[in-house]
């Protein structure tokens, strides 16, 4: 355990840094989207926005730590922990290409398609983005989302997968890494159900407007955490949202 916090420290210091700053956004931001009936239920019971801010940063600092030093663990089990040094061209060409095509396609099907037949998309449109929304996009979604999912999660289910399926092997196969990869895209998805649920009820067009969106991508960074390292999908994730909001914000 010595040698592991020894080796790891500054990278756990990293998520935790970064998970705090996007846990602050992440708690101001959800009183943003709330629907006001939960707002004023919300701070009825005593939980401001500042109080609601320091707890969504301390829980999700705790996820960079806690999540984190598990997920390097598995991910060094299963051979997708990196000791990444420096940032390659052709891993980098991969994170920016998956970046801006996925930003567009973030945010154009809602302006084209979907906000045409689920008005609570449309009216989502209505306000552009609040800088707490930013902040948490680029640093609680681009980061704390990634160890979560990538790190952690996938590294766990190729772990077990592995130690199922074929523990004769030395280290698993592609196939087991592709499937953990689908299948945390999946729970990727899935986990944005809640909030949506929040912001604009279930409906059919709605639950496959959300794995659709963020399916797709979730295959996309697994696929870039699995070939070059978790730096490249954190990369493609915050580039997505930046992409996407800038869009936004200039042209909607």
């Amino acid at each position: 355990m010595k040698a592991f916090i020894k080796s790891y420290w500054k990278t756990l210091l990293f998520f935790a840094l970064v998970g705090a700053v996007g846990g602050f956004g992440v708690g101001f931001y959800l009183l943003d989207s709330y629907p006001e009936d939960m707002v004023q239920e919300l701070l009825a019971q005593g939980m401001t926005p500042v109080l609601l801010a320091l707890v969504t940063a301390v829980q999700s600092a705790g996820y960079g730590i806690v999540l984190g030093g598990i997920g390097i663990w598995l991910a060094k089990k299963v051979g997708l922990w990196r000791n990444e040094r420096s940032i390659e061209g052709k891993p980098l060409l991969y994170t920016v290409i998956i970046s801006v095509i996925g930003g567009m396609a973030l945010i154009l099907p809602d302006v084209f398609f979907f906000g045409r037949h689920i008005p609570a998309v449309a009216e989502s449109y209505a306000a552009k983005p609040t800088i707490p929304y930013l902040i948490a996009t680029v640093t609680y979604g681009a980061v704390i989302e990634e160890i979560m999912l990538r790190l952690f999660c996938m590294s766990l289910l190729a772990f077990l997968l592995w130690k199922l399926f074929a523990r004769k092997q030395e280290t698993p196969a592609a196939g087991i890494l592709i499937a953990a990869n689908v299948m945390t895209a999946l729970l990727f998805a899935a986990g944005h159900l809640p909030a949506t649920a929040v912001m604009m009820g279930l409906t059919p067009m709605i639950v496959l407007r959300c794995f659709l969106l963020n399916g797709i991508f979730g295959l996309a960074f697994g696929w870039l955490y699995r070939r070059y390292g978790l730096r490249y999908a954190m990369l493609a994730h915050g580039g997505c949202h930046v992409v996407s909001k800038l869009i936004w914000i200039l042209w909607l």
